[in-house]
């Protein structure tokens, strides 16, 4: 399915054309919509004829909106587009005028079909894989993203699992998803992006995919009563797997012709700097010497730099600092240390050396970074003088300028006596142990506040207790059940059933009683629900009874 967006922007004003249906049949009528974003007015724009189509209207519609102080406005152009024959039809480019400006959609294909159409749910909810290597080298680390489409009139409640096959490719992907908007073939849908990357451990003819992506559609039931007649029907979620097709990843080796010997295995697209403070000092005082590697790739195949003829310098052990974005496709490594000339000879700091392979230009790259030229002065010992932006040192004369140890303290003061009473010591150690549990609670309400997870499993317990207490039918006992496992693995609730056994906790290795008793709960409240047969108040409190055994069982286990 092509992608065709007809947005164009240009001084805050943007044009975009959009039709309710892209298929329809003979007989029926296509809304089409030119929406203009940044405009109230516009003129009325002359669409091309087009063979077999006939063009009604346009009505219009206007609206202004304040958020935050920002005024937007927006003016829709609808048109209504009648086919005058079944067949393929494209509604053609339409310029719109806006003021000076002129903005031209892009073209929209249409099918008409004889007879009724079935709305074909793999046109409406569809997934597809962005990766735009062609190939990967061994070690190389790209972007990988998978793309939910969600059609705007879908009753799309959310997406309650994902679950991908990445042989020997290490694919890791963020658990928050980024949504948008998108048109395609004239139509809006909602755009849902699993962020990720890959890294091969090994090479050959790769295959990333197949992928599942678990959605939750709302469909309408019959209602039961007037009373949900009016309040809009009885409302099910279903979950309705989505298979995104595996695509082919070619991996290859690192090429061994142009192999520098010091390679070590570094692959990405990187940066190196070598700096040096200060370069003008004095015999027995410190250079800190600074390597910066950054740039595109995994940072832990960076190596730590290894520095060569240091005989005229006194070392001392380096330190490492190491940073990178979640998926480990960008980072950075500080790698410092301390240096001290021996004496005043030393004219400069050896040259550093880095190899690395960038798989952009296919090539090894070495990259030199120095000698850095030295200024070094013979220095004495003493006590450093300063004075004007000038150092000296003064000379050093023994016995005079030591303080030696005392052997013996001398005789104490007698403890006073309120320092020995009961009061002396609540009145000191109370404020100390008032601010700790202040602390204390301070952090807590903190992180109740930022972390809705920990919130959630916080009162998890609490919560679905205080449900159960107030619960008169097995639909109520049912969503005590559910509110629980829902705030303890931080899910949504309404969509919770007996499959999140097995998908959330049998891979957390939970006891396989609790998985019997947890499924046994879920069955008896289905039962009850929905096979139509009554049930005693004495089933209610078993069935309620099993469920706060379970809570205090989880309680114990961390999920």
């Amino acid at each position: 399915m092509a992608c065709l967006c007809a947005v164009i922007t240009r001084a805050d004003v943007s044009v975009t054309a959009t039709v309710d249906r892209n298929r329809i049949a003979f007989g029926e009528s296509i809304g089409l919509t030119i929406a203009l974003q940044g405009a109230q007015t516009a003129a009325t724009p002359s669409i091309p004829p087009v063979d077999g189509l006939s063009f009604r209207g346009p009505s219009t519609q206007t609206s202004v909106n304040v958020v935050n102080g920002q005024v937007s406005q927006s003016l829709n152009l609808i048109y209504q587009v009648t086919p005058a024959r079944a067949g393929q039809f494209t509604i053609p480019s339409i310029q719109v005028a806006v003021g000076n400006q002129r903005f031209q959609t892009q073209p929209i294909p249409i099918t008409v079909q004889k007879g009724a159409v079935q709305q074909d749910l793999q046109q409406m909810l569809f997934g597809r894989i962005k990766f735009d290597a062609k190939r990967l080298y061994l070690g190389q680390i790209a972007p990988l993203d998978v793309y939910l489409f969600a059609r705007q009139d879908l009753p799309f409640r959310g997406i309650n699992g994902y679950q991908s096959e990445s042989d020997g490719l290490n694919y890791k992907y963020l658990p928050n998803l980024e949504s948008g908007v998108q048109v395609i073939d004239g139509q809006t849908y909602k755009v849902y992006r699993i962020v990720g990357a890959i890294s091969p451990g090994k090479t050959g003819q790769l295959a990333f995919g197949p992928c599942v992506v678990k959605c939750q559609l709302e469909v309408k039931q019959q209602a039961r009563s007037w009373i949900e007649e009016m309040m809009g029907g009885n409302i099910e979620v279903r979950e309705v797997p989505v298979t995104i097709d595996a695509i082919p990843i070619n991996v290859l080796p690192l090429p061994e012709q142009g192999r520098p010997a010091g390679f070590t295995g570094a692959v990405g697209h990187w940066n190196f700097e070598v700096t040096a403070k200060p370069t003008e000092l004095a015999v027995g005082d410190p250079i800190t010497l600074t390597i910066k590697t950054s740039g595109d790739g995994n940072i832990d195949t960076v190596p730590v730099p290894q520095l060569e003829n240091l005989d005229a310098f006194k070392s001392y052990d380096p330190t490492k600092k190491t940073t990178s974005n979640d998926l480990h496709t960008q980072g950075a490594r500080d790698f410092q240390q301390v240096l001290i000339p021996r004496d005043n000879n030393v004219k400069e700091l050896p040259s550093v050396r880095f190899v690395f392979f960038d798989p952009t230009t296919e090539k090894y790259e070495t990259v030199v970074r120095g000698p850095i030229p030295l200024v070094v002065k013979a220095g004495g010992g003493g006590t450093a003088v300063f004075a004007a932006g000038t150092r000296t040192r003064a000379q050093e004369k023994l016995g005079q300028d030591i303080v030696y140890l005392k052997g013996d303290l001398g005789p104490v003061a007698a403890t006073t006596w309120f320092s020995s009473t009961p009061t002396f010591w609540v009145l000191n150690v109370f404020p100390v142990c008032s601010l700790l549990g202040l602390f204390v609670w301070k952090r807590r309400t903190d992180k109740l506040r930022d972390d809705v997870a920990y919130a959630r499993r916080s009162r998890a317990a609490k919560h679905a207790r205080r449900m159960l207490d107030e619960a008169g039918s097995f639909d109520q006992i049912q969503r005590a059940l559910q509110s629980y496992l829902g705030d303890r693995l931080n899910i949504p609730a309404s969509g919770i059933t007996a499959s999140i056994i097995d998908e959330q906790l049998v891979p957390r290795e939970l006891n396989g009683d609790l998985v019997a008793m947890l499924k046994a709960c879920f069955e008896a409240c289905d039962n009850a629900r929905f096979a139509g047969v009554a049930n005693s108040e004495a089933e209610k409190h078993a069935t309620t009874d099993k469920i706060r055994t379970l809570i205090d069982e989880l309680e114990k286990i961390r999920l």
